[in-house]
């Protein structure tokens, strides 16, 4: 009998979507307060969106996965250099999406680990319909909405600079700092990499 437990697939309101997350994280930095940092968010629109429908949704997605990072976490996003912040929105996509994770962990990972660096939309489909078959609501997911949850993945793992246009996996070389503040969440937070996990543990 399938699982009902349930998968959140939100993500694709929103990409990594670098530039407004790192301003939220600075904005929430200097207020240490979620709720203070909207308000501070919306009046000034530092989303810079067209309209107010698109700024809550954005606002209400990004957040969810921010308010998961540590303070010192925040802090690497907003003070990092670029390739540090990616590495840790990806982290926070993960760590909000467990679809996601478990992708990350049991495909990127383990292709990386077996030196099969091409990421293929069969790895993908392949490692849904696993899913699928034990959980309720993935299996009753329309065709269309599968390929847009698969399109809106890879095109995460390309900003993330996890993969390459063309689909192949690039080794993650995560810096002393974000091994660093990844680590209260190990081995799970080095495992989302395509990584030997005895370069950055030990």
């Amino acid at each position: 009998m399938a699982s009902v437990n349930k998968y959140k697939l939100s993500f694709t309101a929103a990409g990594l979507s670098l530039p407004e997350s790192v301003k939220i994280a600075e904005v929430y930095l200097n207020i240490k307060d979620w709720e203070k940092a909207r308000k501070v968010i919306f009046e000034q629109n530092l989303l810079q969106s067209r309209t107010g429908s698109r700024t809550v949704r954005v606002f209400r997605e990004l957040t969810q996965r921010l308010e998961l990072l540590s303070e010192p976490q925040l802090e690497l996003l907003v003070e990092g250099n670029l390739q540090e912040q990616k590495y840790l929105l990806w982290f926070a996509v993960c760590k909000t999406y467990k679809i996601i994770e478990e992708f990350a962990i049991e495909v990127l990972h383990d292709k990386f680990m077996s030196l099969n660096l091409q990421l293929t939309e069969f790895d993908y489909d392949a490692f849904f319909n696993r899913k699928a078959d034990w959980n309720d609501d993935l299996e009753t997911i329309t065709s269309s909405t599968r390929i847009k949850l698969r399109t809106v993945v890879f095109r995460m793992l390309k900003e993330a600079g996890l993969t390459s246009g063309d689909n192949l996996i690039i080794q993650a070389m995560l810096s002393k700092r974000v091994v660093e503040v990844l680590k209260p969440n190990a081995p799970t937070s080095y495992q989302i990499f395509p990584l030997r996990l005895t370069d950055v543990e030990g």
